[in-house]
């Protein structure tokens, strides 16, 4: 398979970033700026590989998947967002240095794009402290409000600042910029604290010469640990899940149904945990998206539901 994304950043040409591997599947993977890198992509990929990942998101104004979708005959093409996955790496990375134990450690996220409000959102979750940090405190301001609105009711809130303001566990930088942090933010680091660089370049190199003498972990973030998400809707999981469990079938000669997966079933359908092959009985169906109480079984769903029962218990 192939990945083709885009970036907002403005470069002079195509690039072949590392191949990716999931699940059984490996990819190449091209970044391209403008619309010819787009059509001669296409014009390559189509027909040599079986499955094309195009970047759903719309960074430029230009649309990859319209593109594809008119251009592929070939190839199955398969939407991905590469932002998503992003926040996927970022956020097994910084849980796996700290050992999943994120609870009150205080993290700075430094910008006010997509990723950093996606990776403050994750963090504040897993009931970390974060602050954000971006160029425009304003901004910033209004994102911290917006995310406040959305966590559960109680987790540590999130507080823009205007500048570093206490020391920190890890410091998340995702601006589109390069060289932007520097010397100043050593101070506000110990030796157990972790850099991430998941905008690529953001840390000026004296940064990160003194963090690396200082003994602070350092990474620019690999998002290929992430490339599971961009293959899940291919997995035999998924694809099990679609097809065996969710569903609803005619239970025979009962005059009923058979439904499971989360479809909703008519009033009198028995719940199962998956269509194909049932192991458990979950319940009757109310027709409005709940259960029937035992107690108002009828005599026939009584019958129905011990037949069942049998049938599961001699399998």
């Amino acid at each position: 398979m192939a990945i083709i994304s885009m970036t907002g950043r403005k470069s002079s040409g195509l690039r072949t970033l590392p191949r990716r591997t999931a699940l059984g599947f490996t990819a190449i993977n091209f970044l391209v700026t403008d619309l010819k890198q787009v059509r001669d992509c296409l014009l390559a990929l189509d027909g040599q590989v079986d499955y094309i990942l195009i970047d759903i998101e719309q960074k430029q104004n230009i649309s990859l998947i319209r593109t594809a979708r008119a251009m592929i005959t070939q190839s199955r093409i398969i939407t991905c967002k590469p932002n998503d996955a992003t926040v996927e790496a970022c956020d097994l990375l910084i849980r796996h240095h700290a050992h999943d134990e994120l609870e009150n450690k205080s993290i700075l996220v430094i910008g006010s794009g997509n990723l950093s409000t996606k990776i403050a959102l994750r963090l504040a979750e897993r009931q970390a402290n974060v602050h954000l940090l971006s160029r425009s405190y304003t901004k910033a301001v209004q994102i911290a409000d917006c995310l406040n609105l959305i966590t559960p009711e109680f987790s540590p809130a999130i507080h823009a600042v205007q500048a570093p303001a206490r020391n920190y566990d890890s410091i998340i930088s995702f601006l589109s910029a390069d060289g932007i942090i520097g010397e100043d933010f050593l101070p506000f680091l110990n030796e157990d604290s972790l850099i991430i660089d998941g905008g690529i370049n953001n840390f000026k190199p004296a940064f990160i010469k003194k963090a690396l003498k200082k003994g602070i972990t350092c990474y620019r973030l690999d998002v290929r640990i992430a490339f599971l998400y961009y293959v899940l809707l291919l997995s035999h999981e998924v694809t099990s899940f679609f097809t065996q469990t969710m569903g609803r079938i005619e239970y025979p000669e009962k005059d009923c149904h058979l439904v499971s997966g989360g479809i909703i079933g008519n009033a009198g359908d028995i719940i199962v945990d998956q269509v194909m092959a049932p192991t458990q009985i979950i319940g009757i169906a109310d027709g409005s998206g709940g259960t029937k109480k035992a107690n108002r079984y009828t005599a026939n769903e009584k019958k129905i539901i011990a037949e069942l029962a049998r049938k599961l218990t001699a399998q």
